[in-house]
């Protein structure tokens, strides 16, 4: 074969939110990075860790309202992208999806979403609660990275090798969840799953039959923490819409559909999101 005769791809076609993709457009472009190369060859280690994170599937109740919420976040701001994929890439990204009940955008929205914002925002949706001091930073837990993890390779490899921070941009994120696993020590049960029948380690809620994933980069539920606030909030997000646009979905409420993974306990009208509503009545009604 010709050295420049192109690889075969396979076309893949996903809807992302416009105001993301264009802030992760700008930072690949200034990179001077080849935009489906990069992307196909992030896509492939983060299904690694996409199927580690996520040994079970959703529930189809789940799938069905993630898909639900994020085509009410980016209908009216959506940018149709396609990306050339391997075929291997495509064909794994495919089947874990459909295996694990995910939905496929919400995936790539998610991975888009962390790689095009900053620290600040990372902190704000994923660690916001892990300080609870008026002035605490949003920011703050890269500082703990920082301390915890200063000794550890990634960061001497990022130094000494230039190219080797491109290779896992959401180490620092995952490193972050490790630590507070060590220090927060939660309570985790094996439980196995009745249909495929594998075991699995799970974290109790409330009531304490109630289950859901450790949480990691791909299982930590995203709500609403500010990135869209309800009519008369007071935050200021983040992201905008473009200058000039009014996209009528301003008002939005969460942010569900950029979840991969949602224990049924969060899943609006579901059984055990009622028993988890009825359990929390019932601790504040004593309060």
């Amino acid at each position: 074969m010709n050295k420049h005769t192109p690889r075969k791809s396979s076309k893949i076609t996903v809807s992302v939110w416009r105001p993301v993709w264009s802030r992760l457009e700008k930072k690949l472009e200034s990179a001077c990075l080849n935009r489906d190369a990069y992307i196909s060859s992030l896509v492939s280690r983060e299904l690694d860790h996409l199927k580690d994170e996520m040994p079970i599937a959703n529930s189809e109740e789940a799938e069905r309202f993630i898909n639900k919420q994020l085509r009410a976040l980016i209908t009216h701001d959506a940018t149709p992208l396609s990306i050339a994929l391997s075929p291997a890439v495509a064909n794994r990204l495919n089947t874990i999806c459909e295996e694990k009940r995910i939905v496929r955008d919400s995936f790539f929205n998610r991975l888009f979403l962390f790689l095009a914002v900053g620290p600040q925002v990372t902190g704000q949706l994923l660690f916001d609660l892990l300080w609870t001091e008026e002035k605490a930073k949003p920011d703050q837990w890269t500082k703990f990275v920082w301390s915890e993890c200063k000794h550890d390779g990634p960061f001497f490899d990022n130094v000494f090798d230039p190219f080797g921070g491109l290779q896992d941009p959401l180490w620092p994120i995952r490193a972050c969840f490790e630590l507070i696993e060590e220090q927060d020590k939660p309570e985790y049960v094996d439980w196995t799953d009745p249909k495929s029948g594998t075991s699995v380690r799970m974290a109790k809620w409330v009531p304490d039959n109630l289950l859901h994933l450790p949480s990691r980069f791909y299982t930590a539920p995203l709500i609403d923490y500010g990135l869209r606030k309800s009519p008369g909030a007071s935050a200021r997000p983040p992201i905008r819409n473009r200058p000039g646009k009014t996209a009528p979905e301003a008002t939005y409420h969460n942010l569900y559909g950029l979840n991969c993974y949602l224990p049924n306990f969060q899943v609006p009208g579901h059984p055990d999101w009622k028993a988890a509503q009825a359990a929390t009545d019932f601790l504040l009604a004593d309060l």
